[in-house]
């Protein structure tokens, strides 16, 4: 059995740009991904198709998995002869408890490594016009933790010695204590005028910054109704903000939470133009797309391409499994040579020309049937022979459509999309929690395992008045069939096209409530 190892890696605070590209490099090869709550949900897109995903993170007095279960996964994903990376937010050594995991993995005989990452002590602060050192200002930094473990027994924090007039205290894991820590900071009337800033949802577009002094920051922090978790910063660097307060994304879709539900490879583009407009996205991926088994069958139809005058791709997917298909047959592109394509959407046919295939028909509306009465009309009925390589279980629309108008249409499945059940939780837990204000329906299989997460009986009530962005009339119609309204429909059934039309649809929500 091959020997498997096991990466710590450390995915930032918050913004995905402050990823590493180590941390992307290693979660495009690796296996399993095993990751924490607080990282951001984008930085999954990075993962290679197929790996299995384990959700470590912890809720309110409601752990996923304990800290010994995490130990173990990782172990025994190691000894099976997998590459493992373990999510960790921020940096994994600093108050991440990295080094407890690596002790036990040597413990274990498992190889491991250990990839730093940027850690909330400072590019939080950053991201909030706050350095952590600035020369005459502050010449040392403490960084401590605001959360010590029960199995101390007491405290070993020495909080009386660490407030400094010439240094900065950076307080991690300490929104709940909060007012301990002020009480427990302050030991002269002066240090009552000691500037503070505390900070939440860091280098995030929701990001909230609270500052006062150490006499008024716990009021000041309660009448903000902000809530954990949150850095605190302790020191004269604070009142430098007033001038290097960059970081402030007025965009149309700020404050907006927005879950997206794409697969985790698809998700990552969807995301990012979200977020370009302000949002805060959460990537919880809904379905899952899997190459077909029968690779015989499809070895056969993509050796006998010279019967087909026509190839027509209805989807992205359906362009990429089709181009792997290809260079996993060994079937060289010049066989394609002479032969027409269609592709449903623009998307798909950008991928297909990125290749090198010239693409000839592209409908005016990209649903099947506008791509139906596309090729009807281009193509004359007859001996002419068309290839629809797509997904298993799919709309038949075209297929029957190009039938009935006289031409000869063979199907190949070339993959399939699967419900991921086992996120269920997660998406229930976030509408549970009312942390949802949208969610990006990009297709009819996400919106049908969108609504399979919730009780039938009880859907309406638990989505609420949470807005359903849909990316077409398909989708569309699978929303309603359940009984939800459906408030964003896009004009252009592209993931462009639906971030469009929900930023539309908030713009307007704002003129209404003016």
């Amino acid at each position: 059995m091959r020997s498997g190892k096991v990466y710590l890696v450390g995915a930032g605070p918050g913004d995905i740009g402050l990823v590493t590209l180590k941390a992307v490099d290693l979660l495009k090869a690796a296996d399993v991904v095993v990751y924490d709550q607080l990282v951001n949900p984008e930085i999954l897109a990075f993962a290679r198709q197929g790996a299995e995903l384990v959700f470590a993170g912890k809720y309110a007095g409601d752990h996923v998995l304990g800290q010994a279960e995490i130990n173990q996964v990782l172990i025994d994903r190691a000894h099976q002869g997998k590459a493992v990376v373990r999510l960790k937010g921020g940096d994994p050594l600093l108050f991440g408890r990295g080094a407890e995991e690596a002790l036990e993995l040597a413990e274990a005989g498992v190889l491991f490594e250990i990839v730093p990452g940027v850690s909330s002590a400072y590019a939080v602060p950053a991201y909030a016009g706050i350095p952590v050192t600035y020369r005459n200002i502050s010449s040392r930094l403490n960084i401590v933790t605001g959360h010590e473990t029960p199995d101390k027994g007491k405290a070993v924090i020495p909080w009386k010695k660490l407030l400094d007039k010439n240094g900065t205290l950076v307080i991690l894991m300490g929104f709940g204590n909060l007012e301990t820590i002020v009480r427990q900071i302050v030991t002269t009337p002066e240090a009552l005028k000691t500037p503070v800033a505390l900070i939440s949802r860091g280098t995030r577009p929701e990001q909230l910054v609270v500052t006062g002094v150490l006499s008024n920051i716990v009021k000041k922090v309660k009448a903000s109704g902000m809530k954990a978790p949150a850095i605190i910063v302790i020191g004269a660097v604070v009142n430098l903000r007033k001038k290097l307060d960059w970081f402030k994304p007025e965009l149309p879709l700020k404050g907006k939470r927005i879950l997206v539900t794409r697969p985790v490879h698809q998700a990552s583009v969807l995301a990012d133009l979200l977020k370009r407009q302000g949002a805060s996205v959460t990537a919880i991926p809904l379905i899952t797309v899997v190459a077909s088994r029968d690779v015989a069958g499809i070895r056969s139809t993509l050796h006998d391409l010279d019967q087909y005058d026509w190839i027509v791709l209805t989807s992205v997917n359906g362009a990429v499994f089709f181009l792997k298909a290809l260079g996993r047959h060994k079937i060289s592109l010049d066989r394609l040579k002479g032969k027409k394509f269609a592709a449903i959407g623009k998307k798909t046919a950008e991928h297909l020309e990125a290749a090198g295939i010239k693409v000839d028909l592209t409908p005016r509306e990209f649903v099947q049937e506008g791509l139906a009465d596309a090729m009807i009309q281009a193509i004359a009925t007859g001996s002419r022979r068309v290839l629809l390589p797509h997904a298993a279980g799919s709309r038949t629309v075209l297929e029957q459509r190009l039938r009935a108008a006289g031409l000869k249409v063979d199907t190949l499945d070339l993959y399939s999309t699967r419900p991921v059940t086992e996120n269920h939780r997660r998406v229930k837990k976030l509408f549970e929690d009312r942390k949802v204000d949208a969610v990006m329906l990009t297709s009819s299989s996400c919106a049908e395992s969108f609504i399979d997460v919730f009780d039938r009986s009880r859907l309406k009530q638990a989505v609420g008045d949470v807005v359903m962005a849909s990316i077409g009339p398909i989708t569309s119609a699978t929303i309603r069939k359940a009984g939800l309204a459906v408030a964003v429909e896009s004009q252009e059934s592209t993931i462009e096209g639906v971030t469009h039309a929900l930023v539309g649809y908030y713009r307007q929500s704002k003129k209404d409530a003016t």
